[in-house]
């Protein structure tokens, strides 16, 4: 499952990337939200993939313009030499932006809330992931968030100098984790 924002005619939606089409989840009663940020932190992820089984897309992604897929995250945490903090409310801007300067991040989503998760029992609260860059207050994501179930080993695609486990166990023994939340890790 890929995760989107995007712009087009009719205004700004979310949905699901499917080919070289887009699931327009926005206009779904049964989905009322915002964002993708606002859905995810309704723990909905379910109903995101079976709303949109079997549907045809209705844009095509050369026809919209794509935006972060998460403009809102609650909370961004960050490793950085190996020590998580927050992020105090940085600016979120779409994929491809220009950021001078900026960090390559694999940026890794909540899927599900958790507060003082096991190690071994971490990654089971990850939703996947998606590129981002980080210059100071400024932080680009996307172009989609790529569930888990379809990245593969995301310890392969970072450098932050031990496992997704242990990061996302100790990040929930300071904070609650929420839907939604992104915990920036250094690319490889």
């Amino acid at each position: 499952m890929r995760i989107t924002t995007f712009r087009h005619a009719g205004g700004t939606g979310w949905g699901l990337v499917e080919g070289d089409g887009i699931v327009d989840l926005s206009g779904d009663p049964s989905l009322p939200y915002a964002d993708a940020s606002e859905a995810l932190r309704s723990e909905t992820v379910m109903d995101l993939a079976l709303s949109a089984c079997g549907l045809a897309p209705q844009h095509r992604l050369a026809e919209v313009t794509l935006l972060a897929p998460l403009p809102a995250p609650r909370r961004v945490l960050v490793v950085i030499d190996g020590q998580i903090t927050e992020l105090d409310q940085p600016e979120v801007a779409r994929a491809g932006t220009a950021m001078p300067g900026g960090s390559r991040m694999l940026a890794v989503v909540i899927g599900s809330p958790t507060r003082e998760v096991a190690r071994e029992r971490a990654v089971e609260h990850l939703l996947g992931a998606t590129d981002a860059v980080l210059g100071g207050r400024r932080l680009t994501l996307g172009p989609w968030v790529v569930s888990r179930d379809e990245t593969g080993d995301l310890d392969a695609l970072h450098d932050a100098g031990r496992g997704l486990a242990d990061i996302v166990s100790e990040a929930s023994r300071r904070w609650s984790l929420s839907s939604g939340d992104v915990v920036l890790v250094p690319a490889c």
